[in-house]
């Protein structure tokens, strides 16, 4: 019985052995057959415009005579010499004008690998030559047009392409059978052998037996397992007390941070539980600082992954070495800390202690020899005045930090009541925008733009409008980075595009041939991989001619994903549309994306160009800006001009072209055009901003 188990068991592995190299082996064969064929697909494609060339070449001369003495007869003679060639499906000589001296046409070449072969060559492909004159003077007359089908190469192709792979896969299939046949004489039956031996021993104590040693295996690898194996049953005991060891230890690693080595959140949410129990005994204050590092994701993409981890080491032990035992501290997530101040008298030492971390961490980092700054910002709640429990005081603590982020950074804030009215508000208009679009609460408004040499109005900006049913217009800083986070964007942004061209279009067919439109285009569009194919669509969908299109997108939305965002803006770039960096100056690497990505133009940052020309250290950015531009070969646009001294100072500086309320403020289409005809051409009279006007969203889209 126990031998015929042996027997059942030794066939099955055989059989699964079998199954694993035969599978294997197919996949090698097919594999390198997939190779084989891919590089007969590349020399088969150069071989087709080979012969297209030659075929060129062999007919240009009697064409060129034909083109010069306008004899069709000739021509078509020349023409039906090319229908010799199976391949040519059409070939032409197109006179200067645009008509046809002589052409041939043939049907295209019906083949059951047509969808295949039209994949990989494409189903036609057109060559044109242009026909000249004889020297000394060499006169155009007019061009040489082949299209070839590639239909009958592919058929070669994908033939020779089936004998290959099916060759592929046999070789390999014998290949494998030899090996296996090698394998199980020389090592499986062996091995089944030990295993059987493996299987009597007891196991309450292995290292009284030991696996007898194949023999003439005793010096390779069997043999070298054999000898670990026994090592092994004789050292079960003493590996069990270094497991108990092991998990003792990683039991002490689950409540700390692995980088920092400061508690972790749930270590955090223990200490909290048992401060508050004391607390509550002896009628003390308890003090919960949540201290969130600013714009860390900004940080972590413009420094390598190493340094991110460095600078939280270093400001993890900043804030250690200052606090001491003043405070308990720990780790709550990736740029999160929490600080915990027991036996408080007054908020105000709370106060004090998030002002002195903040404080801290002003000074600069060294990092790999390289100077980097951090800013912090600070959410402080009570107990037992906010709360008496751990997750509410912890949720609270956030709540005040992220509250006190999205008014501005670099500060700390107390938790009070009305922040989780402000979360609810922040709730429930995620929720109405999701439905905004839908209820048409979304508009467009579009801000001139002036070029200085030209001296005219030469296109708009798109810019997105929300009037909310309730609360009116909402600024575009609130609900843009609700629609980024929601994934609401993504539909948002088809509109923008949609309309924008829609309109560009209109303004075209008016007589406005020359004006363009720039469009902002945020990080989550930027990500899609759908949006070239978007972009190409309605260029024809509307017939815009591409450099009429502009696309803005800003630092902060390419630095996600730097190496797809450069894949997607060279694809941009490809279909011929105008490439913007917007807000040029206030994000880490500017002069790094600038040599990294195909822009066309740089866009200057409003707060530059505020207290121009009297602002000597915003002249001194502008100057270097525009010097930058010029480096580079790129244009320059500068936002935010409201004064006529301002838009003087650009121009006389090298600013190409200016934005903003003094050449006029955001408006509908109608009122646009209205605009331009009203429009002088001197930069001096453009329209300035009237009393009142709402700023709201001048650069956003």
């Amino acid at each position: 019985m126990d031998t015929q188990k042996g027997i059942h068991s030794e066939e099955h592995l055989s059989i699964k052995l079998l199954k694993a190299v035969f599978l294997c082996a197919c996949l090698l064969g097919i594999l390198l057959s997939l190779f084989q064929v891919l590089l007969d697909a590349r020399l088969s494609s150069k071989a087709i415009d080979q012969k297209a060339l030659e075929m060129l070449a062999m007919i240009h001369e009697p064409a060129s005579r034909a083109a010069y003495r306008l004899d069709t007869s000739m021509g078509q003679e020349v023409l039906n010499g090319l229908l010799e060639m199976r391949s040519v499906q059409v070939a032409a000589i197109r006179l200067d004008g645009a008509s046809d001296l002589a052409m041939v046409e043939r049907p295209i070449f019906a083949s059951r690998y047509r969808l295949l072969s039209d994949y990989l060559f494409a189903p036609i492909r057109i060559y044109r030559q242009p026909l000249y004159g004889h020297e000394p003077k060499e006169e155009y007359f007019g061009e040489l047009i082949l299209s070839i089908d590639t239909a009958h190469e592919g058929k070669d192709f994908i033939q020779r392409s089936i004998v290959v792979v099916f060759a592929g896969i046999i070789r390999a299939t014998a290949m494998a059978l030899l090996l296996y046949l090698i394998y199980s004489t020389f090592l499986t039956k062996p091995l089944n052998r030990l295993i059987r031996h493996l299987s009597s021993i007891d196991p309450e104590e292995p290292g009284q037996q030991q696996l007898p040693m194949p023999k003439g295996n005793e010096n390779n690898e069997l043999g070298l397992w054999v000898k670990t194996a026994n090592k092994l049953l004789t050292s079960i005991d003493y590996h069990h007390t270094l497991r108990q060891k092991a998990e003792a230890r990683i039991m002490r690693l689950s409540q700390y941070d692995y980088l920092t080595r400061l508690p972790n959140r749930r270590t955090i949410q223990n200490q909290i539980s048992t401060m508050i129990k004391k607390a509550a005994q002896k009628n003390e204050n308890i003090a919960l600082l949540c201290l969130g590092l600013d714009d860390f994701k900004s940080l972590n993409a413009q420094v390598n992954f190493n340094a991110a981890e460095h600078v939280l080491v270093k400001v993890s032990d900043r804030i250690r070495n200052h606090i001491g035992n003043k405070a308990y501290i720990g780790r709550l997530g990736e740029d999160q800390f929490a600080i915990i101040q027991s036996q408080i008298e007054q908020p105000y030492e709370a106060a004090e202690m998030a002002q002195a971390l903040i404080k801290q961490l002003d000074r600069p980092f060294e990092i790999n020899g390289e100077q980097l700054t951090i800013s912090a910002t600070v959410g402080i709640t009570l107990f037992p005045d906010d709360g008496e429990d751990v997750d509410t005081l912890l949720q609270q603590a956030e709540f005040a930090m992220i509250m006190a982020k999205s008014r501005s950074r670099n500060r700390y804030q107390f938790y009070v009541a009305t922040i989780d009215t402000e979360i609810r508000q922040r709730k429930r208009l995620e929720m109405d925008l999701h439905q905004a679009l839908e209820h048409e609460e979304l508009s467009l408004a579009f801000q001139p733009q002036f070029n200085y040499q030209k001296g005219k109005l030469i296109g708009a900006e798109a810019l997105l409008r929300w009037n909310h049913p309730e609360k009116g217009l909402i600024s575009p800083d609130m609900f843009i980075p609700m629609a980024e986070h929601s994934l609401d964007i993504i539909p948002i942004g088809d509109w923008v595009l949609e309309n924008a061209c829609s309109q560009l279009h209109q303004w075209h067919l008016s007589g406005y041939q020359d004006l363009r439109m720039a469009i902002n285009l945020s990080a989550v569009q930027l990500q899609d991989q759908g949006i070239v194919d978007r972009l190409a669509f309605l260029l024809e969908k509307y017939q815009i001619p591409p450099e009429t299109l502009e696309l803005e997108v800003t630092e902060t939305s390419i630095i996600d994903d730097l190496e797809t965002s450069k894949a997607q803006l060279q694809k941009i770039k490809a279909i011929g549309v105008t490439l913007a960096l917007d807000d040029f100056g206030t994000g880490y690497s500017s002069l790094g994306y600038l040599k990294q990505f195909p822009f066309d133009k740089i866009k200057i940052d409003k707060s530059f160009v505020e207290g121009l020309p009297d602002n000597r250290e915003n002249c001194g950015i502008v100057e270097a800006i525009v010097q930058i531009g010029k480096s580079f070969g790129l244009k320059v646009l500068a936002e935010g001009v409201e004064t006529m001294e301002q838009a003087v100072y650009l121009a006389r500086k090298g600013c190409l072209e200016g934005q903003g309320y003094y050449y006029g403020k955001p408006l509908s289409a109608q009122g646009f055009i209205d605009h331009i005809s009203n429009q002088h051409t001197s930069p001096h009279n453009a329209n300035k901003k009237s009393e009142g006007d709402d700023h709201q969203g001048g650069s956003h889209d």
